[in-house]
């Protein structure tokens, strides 16, 4: 066999200056596809606005709805008053939950199936990939994103304010101090481009206001608006208001912090609260449409429950990637609705320009389709397709991945050690045993190869450049002290990305190859 070797030159480029001075609101030029004409601002006076709330690692079993000690009234309200997802899918980790929310398209197809971009990785989504606010924009929407972005910070075409967003509050990086807003030392709260201070406020509270301030005064209210805000609730690290911590003293902090992770559930769910009522104080509330959903499920060692659903985060066992979904729209779907059908966060995106009837932008084909029937229906409404789900965080070389097709869904863990790799199958009729509690897969053999098969060739559509989780920096690194500043401006780029070193040679050509024991590695 000949190996080629392919030598990847990254280059980090750091501004010299910092600055954590608080400034005014500053207007961002972002390029859109198609200018704002007064065609396109009249048709948008008709269409309504859109609210994403993104929690973070929430638990299956923990809302009040699902019978949780936690008290959450308002995220409750939002099924009580429209629609909830008994089987809405999102991947098991941050990254390629929000890379296939943003896209609509496959996260393996990206290179972020396995990623959880960290403050000392390059990269991030593709700037050639489209995003759904760009979409929006373009149709005449006034678009914001407050809260958690990571998906890519260290130069400008990865950034918010580049990927269609208006305007830009909060952090690029995870696992953000809740108090301080420093991740591996550097500060990380930022408004447009500029770092913004906010001292001794609780990250939660802080969104929530700065959310419920774009309502009441940012928004232009002769325009329809999309604002999407994911929390960092209740992702580590565990940090609470007193006031509330003591609140669920019942509740332990030993061996998990259930007592800490309670009292950001509550907070979360009062950041909702707030939300929800300035748009009744706005009148906006009849044509708002509001989706709460989780990124993933919740962590056990962080408190969360998932019960009766097996497994966690970073899983893909149904604890792992199916989540609370709920979605309010008074104007268009009936109140205290269920649906059993499939959703996934791929299908966000047509689903929701399919809704308000806008054209979709993408030049490139989704793997996301229109649930529409589902949401304004429920009536019985089956998707077509299959869904593949991945990890391999947080130990290296071991996978998590799964394929749901239809009633079956299969599981493998590959686990790749020094001398040897083992493999687990485990094959469910998901229809009749949610809980995942019957492994089927001595019963069924050749399904359970017919599975492994479609797995395998799902996988090897990982690009050789695709981003894995690395959960420890790289010798030498140090964290910038502000990651505002810490960005290459789009002006200092090449236009075009780079492929390879090799002409005529493409980097896909030392694609990861996969066998019947998963990924094999070349040294």
């Amino acid at each position: 066999m000949r190996l080629i070797f392919l030598f990847l030159c990254i280059i980090y480029i750091s501004s010299c200056g910092y600055s954590i001075e608080e400034e005014k609101d500053k207007t961002v030029e972002v390029k859109i596809d198609k200018p704002l004409t007064t065609d396109i601002i009249s048709a948008s006076l008709q269409l309504p606005n859109i609210i994403i709330l993104l929690a973070d690692d929430l638990g299956w079993a923990d809302l009040s709805l699902r019978g949780s000690d936690i008290q959450t009234p308002n995220i409750d309200s939002l099924a009580r008053d429209g629609l909830t997802l008994n089987r809405f899918y999102s991947m098991p980790i941050c990254t390629p939950t929000r890379s296939a929310l943003m896209t609509g398209r496959d996260p393996m197809k990206l290179g972020s199936v396995y990623a959880g971009f960290q403050p000392w990785q390059n990269g991030g989504v593709s700037p050639e990939e489209h995003f759904m606010p760009e979409t929006f924009q373009a149709a005449g929407y006034k678009t914001a994103m407050i809260g958690k972005w990571h998906l890519g910070h260290t130069t400008e075409p990865l950034l918010p304010n580049s990927r269609g967003f208006d305007y830009f509050f909060g952090h690029l990086n995870t696992q953000i101090d809740y108090y301080d807003y420093t991740v591996a030392g550097g500060y990380d709260l930022q408004k447009n481009g500029s770092s913004f201070k906010a001292p001794n406020q609780y990250a939660t509270d802080l969104h929530a206001k700065e959310a419920v301030k774009f309502i009441k005064e940012t928004r232009d209210p002769d325009r329809p608006f999309f604002m999407y805000v994911p929390f960092l609730s209740p992702h580590a690290p565990m940090q609470a208001p007193i006031e509330l911590e003591n609140k669920y003293e019942s509740r332990t902090n030993k061996p998990f912090p259930k007592r800490t992770y309670a009292a950001m559930v509550d907070s979360l769910d009062q950041a909702v609260g707030n939300i929800l009522q300035s748009l009744e104080e706005e009148s906006l509330e009849n044509n708002t449409l509001v989706f709460f959903f989780s990124d993933n499920g919740g962590l056990k060692a962080f408190g969360a429950d998932n019960s009766p659903l097996r497994g966690g985060k970073l899983e893909t066992f149904e604890g792992g990637i199916r989540v609370n979904a709920l979605m309010r729209w008074p104007d268009r779907i009936t109140a205290g609705s269920h649906t059993n059908n499939v959703v996934s966060v791929l299908d966000v995106y047509p689903t929701l320009s399919d809704l308000v009837n806008i054209p979709m932008l993408n030049k490139k084909p989704l793997d996301g389709k229109s649930r529409v029937d589902t949401i304004v229906s429920s009536v019985e409404d089956p998707r077509n397709g299959d869904l593949y789900f991945a990890s391999n965080s947080p130990i290296f070389n071991k996978y998590h991945v799964a394929v749901l097709e239809k009633k079956w869904k299969f599981v493998q863990i590959i686990d790749h050690k020094s001398q040897s790799t083992e493999v687990e199958n485990y094959l469910f009729d998901i229809i009749s045993d949610p809980g995942e509690e019957e492994n089927l897969s001595e019963k069924y053999p050749l399904r359970v190869n017919n599975m492994a098969e479609k797995i395998r060739k799902w996988r090897s559509n990982h690009p050789i450049n695709g981003v894995r989780v690395a959960l420890s920096p790289h010798p030498g690194w140090r964290a910038p002290k502000d990651y505002a500043v810490n960005v290459a401006p789009a002006e200092s780029l090449q236009d075009e990305g780079y492929n390879t070193y090799v002409s005529g040679v493409r980097a896909k050509i030392l694609q990861d190859r996969h066998t019947d024991k998963g990924l094999i590695s070349y040294d």
